[in-house]
């Protein structure tokens, strides 16, 4: 297809290499097929650690604190204006609300597409709903990274009519060269427990802590968490009072916490609320048997629960020390888990399915330019 016939699209995230919403676009980037789109990225701001992905112009609104909002939102509609790009995506609930309100203002009239990655009822204040009630009704597609979440969705807006199911894009062959790495050894038969994630409270490692205590007295066990946040010293503490302050080491922010993975006999997922957790399909797509909290939205749609790993309740230690402790104590059932865990989550989640998919949504929604 002839340049001058792509369409141009703009896509609107916080950064790009923190957090699985941002690493969302980040992989869809490096797929889009580019003999048939123009794709461009403005983020609020940018991370040192955001990669550059080849063949993007790349914009930075200037966000990083709220008083910054408003020149970031200007900032935005001028972007708009100048590109006049065909269709707009947005990453998640934040850049939601930014693009709508700089889709307002602008006098382009681009196609919209909104993604909703964590479940509206939990995370959207009450003071926030009246404008996106407004523009997930303005968006041309609104769309979820979960089944489940995608009715959630509906329900908290019902303004945003049909909500698409668009699952998470995952790099399986970048994180399958990534994993080959090598990183620090263990014990000779001392179990590693691996989890990943940002240090906040909705993440619940302190279950996971708590369950590494419960197990501590019959498994020879290392937790290993990837991830940096607010919650460092609380979970510092605590392993400290639990006695766990050998067996449990917290990596913070990891370039390649695939080798981390690979190097694992199980993953942990313990949230609260989820979207549709990276994470975990990561874990799955290496062939790793999982424990995950059955929370609000993903973690039942990426496990088949006792063919791929485990569901327990959420906020449930001990439910969730008895579950690791069945996996660690059979290896033949886990590494079976493993196996299937990995052909499901390749088959559901890889990136060039997923991109395709996205790819005719923007097709869709993309509207003509003017004369």
């Amino acid at each position: 297809m002839p340049s001058d016939d792509r369409r141009r699209v703009l896509f609107v995230s916080t950064a790009l290499s923190v957090g699985g919403a941002e690493r969302f676009v980040a992989t869809v980037l490096q797929h889009l097929d580019q003999a048939r789109f123009t794709p461009h990225l403005a983020l609020l701001h940018r991370h040192p650690a955001d990669p550059a992905p080849e063949g993007v112009a790349v914009a930075t609104l200037g966000k990083q604190h709220a008083w910054q909002i408003p020149a970031a939102i200007v900032r935005l509609a001028r972007l708009v204006d100048a590109l006049r790009p065909h269709a707009v995506m947005s990453a998640f609930a934040h850049p939601n609300w930014i693009t709508g309100c700089a889709l307002a203002v602008a006098r382009h009239r681009p196609g919209w597409i909104a993604r909703v990655s964590s479940p509206p009822a939990l995370t959207d204040p009450g003071w926030l709903r009246p404008a996106m009630r407004h523009f997930y009704a303005r968006a041309d597609r609104v769309v979820a990274n979960a089944e489940a979440l995608a009715e959630l969705t509906e329900r908290v807006y019902p303004q945003a009519g049909a909500v698409t199911y668009l699952p998470n894009a995952t790099d399986f062959d970048r994180i399958d060269a990534l994993a080959a790495e090598p990183v620090p050894s263990r014990p000779p038969g001392r179990h590693r427990v691996l989890a990943a994630g940002r240090l906040v409270p909705e993440k619940r490692f302190d279950l996971l802590l708590e369950a590494a205590a419960h197990l501590s007295g019959s498994v020879d066990l290392e937790v290993v968490i990837c991830g940096e946040g607010r919650e460092r010293p609380r979970l510092e503490t605590q392993a400290r009072e639990l006695g766990l302050e050998k067996r449990v080491r917290l990596c913070g922010f990891v370039e390649n916490p695939w080798a981390w993975m690979a190097s694992a006999d199980a993953f942990a997922l313990t949230s609260d609320m989820e979207g549709l957790p990276n994470a975990l399909i990561e874990a799955q797509g290496l062939g790793l048997a999982a424990v995950a909290t059955d929370c609000p939205t993903g973690p039942a749609e990426v496990i088949a629960t006792g063919e791929t790993g485990l569901l327990v309740p959420p906020g449930d230690s001990a439910a969730l020390a008895t579950a690791l402790g069945a996996l660690l104590a059979d290896t033949a059932s886990r590494r079976a888990m493993g196996a299937a865990g990995r052909e499901r989550a390749r088959a559901r989640y890889a990136a060039p399915a997923a991109t395709k998919t996205l790819e005719d949504l923007l097709v869709a929604v993309s509207r003509p330019l003017p004369e």
